[in-house]
């Protein structure tokens, strides 16, 4: 039977000698303090809700797209309907065959399909976000000392070239923002969130607020024991509140006009609203970019130019398929999670790239849910965006999964009981 979550925080008390042993055992490093701890339930497998499903993500994802893309939103969106359908099937058919092998597989070993209950050190957790925070303003007085106020409160235009260490300044923001929300003080979480939240305003980085408002709902879903109903419900109006958020920072950074002109709206659709024509050029354009580039086949091999987002900034060569976007059918950049793929491999990258996301979604559902959970959250959030561009391979992305993986080692103990003789704070 799964148990209530309950948010009850201990401190260590002075123990008689059998109960400090005790304590001893659990954790011997968590008695040389004083700390403050946070039990609870994470949610198995098979009570979450749909939208942590991998499976459900990437389907309604291309859903998503191939519906934007029927809106010919663009006076250049793709017009035919063959090649998306078949990007669709391929990419389906593949991830299908790798997500369902490896659970099968998997399957075989016991896996976390119950509740996994769980003991917080919350002490260690805003001592690291504090740690992380700290680092975090250093960029940012670094960057303000050398290239001026950031671009919110300058040249919102310049959000773009504004800056350096941004590969492990976001990273940072990103983390304290979404663990604040684990903080059982309300005082610290308010002050890390509204930290980390401002930072990103600041670099006018609407996307990275997208991604810390799913992580922190894929977060609160895996923890919560509220019923899916009042889940959902808050889905919605968290994904509402993202959407106006990102509208705003784009309405500021981008005049209405040249967002017309740049993204080439159709005439017809100029007075819709802006929350509308951003979403719906955002879903659809990167598709209508990666059916052009397989309607121009300009594939001459491969260049491993996928891997160059592992790098450095300062150390990424220039890319080897910069010439594609001189192309004006081709907007904003943006193609998908494929693009990469599709670029040095054709359709066999398209094939192998969606194989791999199938394999690590298959793994995901049987081995890191729910235990692993921060890490999770991140490549359910990665997921989500695969409509726009690869964000599992990015350095800032794999520098977040470090800093996850650390915090979730250090903070994290599994099937733990409560102590006894530990009182409450």
């Amino acid at each position: 039977m799964n148990q209530p979550l309950r948010c009850t925080s201990f401190s260590a008390a002075p123990q008689p000698a059998e109960v400090s042993l005790a304590t001893a055992a659990l954790s011997p490093t968590l008695t040389e303090k004083r700390h403050s701890f946070v039990q609870g339930v994470l949610k198995g497998t098979r009570e979450l809700p749909l939208f942590c499903n991998p499976l459900a993500i990437f389907v309604v994802n291309w859903v998503l797209m191939l519906v934007a893309l029927s809106f010919q939103i663009t006076y250049v969106t793709y017009p035919a309907k063959g090649l998306p359908v078949l990007l669709f099937a391929l990419s389906l058919g593949s991830f299908l065959f790798g997500y369902l092998v490896v659970r099968t597989l998997l399957h075989r070993w016991p896996t976390h399909s119950e509740a996994l209950p769980y003991t917080l050190d919350v002490t260690r957790l805003w001592q690291i976000n504090l740690m992380l925070s700290c680092a975090a303003l250093l960029i940012i007085g670094f960057n303000w000392f050398f290239s001026g106020a950031p671009p919110a409160l300058d040249d919102p235009a310049s959000y773009l070239t504004y800056g350096r260490f941004k590969q492990a300044l976001f990273p940072l923001l990103v983390v304290v923002t979404v663990n604040s929300m684990l903080d059982t003080s309300r005082w610290r979480k308010m002050l890390f969130a509204i930290f980390g939240i401002t930072g990103l305003a600041l670099y006018m980085t609407r996307g990275l607020l997208m991604v810390a408002f799913f992580q922190i709902l894929f977060v609160f879903s895996l923890k919560t024991q509220m019923s899916k109903r009042k889940i959902y419900t808050i889905a919605v109006g968290c994904l509402a509140l993202a959407v106006a958020a990102v509208t705003l920072i784009g309405n500021a950074r981008t005049a209405q006009w040249a967002f017309l002109e740049y993204l080439q709206i159709r005439h017809k659709y100029s007075d819709w609203p802006m929350a509308y024509l951003w979403l719906i050029s955002y879903i659809s354009i990167p598709l209508s970019n990666l059916c052009w580039l397989f309607a121009k086949g300009n594939f001459h091999g491969p260049t491993l130019s996928f891997l160059y987002p592992l790098l450095p900034s300062f150390l990424m060569p220039a890319n080897p398929h910069a010439s594609i976007h001189n192309d004006l059918r081709i907007i904003d950049g943006a193609s998908t999670y494929l693009a990469a793929y599709a670029l040095d491999f054709s359709y066999l990258g398209v094939y192998l790239a969606n194989l791999l996301l199938g394999i690590g979604c298959g793994w995901l559902m049987e081995r890191s849910l729910p235990r692993n959970i921060l890490v999770a959250s991140m490549f359910l959030t990665c997921l989500s965006f695969i409509f726009f561009s690869d964000m599992f391979t990015p350095l800032s992305t794999i520098l977040q999964f470090a800093i996850q993986s650390v915090v979730q080692r250090k903070c994290f103990q599994w099937g733990s009981a409560p102590v006894k003789g530990m009182v409450p704070e």
